[in-house]
């Protein structure tokens, strides 16, 4: 993971992870029509990260779910600059 500030402003630094919350609630899976295992998830993560130059960002993600060819909710991570 690099800081979108600093490969912007053309810098290196260093990405130190910090606190992760996660929710927790029940999301019940099932099997489609064909037998196929889906796991719609919709808890999400947020960590937070800080670079070695000060800038700080949030990413929010959620599970991708794992039946082959399911496009529920793809997995993109949002970052939140601050």
């Amino acid at each position: 993971m690099k800081c979108a500030v600093c490969q912007t402003e053309g810098l290196q630094s260093r990405v130190f992870p910090g606190m992760s919350t996660m929710t927790a609630m029940y999301c019940q899976p099932f099997y489609d029509e064909g037998g196929e295992y889906h796991h719609h998830d919709m808890n999400s993560t947020s960590t937070s990260y800080t670079c070695s130059n000060g800038h700080a960002w949030n990413v929010v993600s959620r599970p991708r779910c794992p039946a082959q060819g399911c496009g529920w909710n793809g997995d993109t991570p949002v970052e939140n600059l601050t």
